[in-house]
């Protein structure tokens, strides 16, 4: 069997068996040491040789160019971000939230946007969370920038104590 690694980011990989549906598990470089999560169970290794020993190969060498990988577009719901790609946008009658589903036929609803949720214990930040959280804590937001959001997130939390 040939092991291949798909990098994700500079220090983590996916190993790929012979096809890419047949996926080992999750190789991570952690401060000169690697991490194999695989089958539910965790293997470190100390070194890159090492590695290779438990593949029995050098599967450094054999890696998947990540160029197959859809580029990115961003998306918004009236004009608020959304983190998931090709959402759904819904119109509820009576909310004003910008809201959308990840499916058509779902019908469980996020809120594009970053939000201040009512958490009992402190306020939280929340980007693009479910509208049954939202009606379930109480928020402020929607806001359009993060950095917005946590201009009011430090107001609420000042004020809460």
């Amino acid at each position: 069997m040939t092991t291949r690694l798909k990098p994700i980011t500079e220090t983590s990989w996916l190993v790929i068996g012979d096809t890419e549906e047949i996926r080992i598990g999750l190789l991570t470089e952690i401060r000169d040491r690697y991490v194999l999560m695989a089958a539910g169970k965790k293997q470190q290794f100390l070194n890159r040789k090492e590695v290779n020993k438990y593949f029995a190969e050098d599967v450094f060498s054999n890696t998947i160019e990540a160029t197959d990988t859809p580029v990115s577009k961003d998306y918004y719901i009236n004009g608020y971000p959304v983190d998931f790609d090709c959402p759904n946008e819904v119109v509820l009658k009576g909310n004003p939230l910008p809201l959308f589903s990840k499916k058509l036929s779902s019908d469980v609803y996020y809120c594009a946007g970053h939000y201040c949720i009512n958490f009992p214990k402190n306020w939280m930040p929340g980007y693009c969370p479910k509208l049954s959280t939202l009606e379930a804590y109480g928020y402020t937001g929607p806001y359009k920038t993060d950095v917005e959001m946590r201009a009011a997130l430090t107001k609420h939390r000042k004020e809460k104590k």
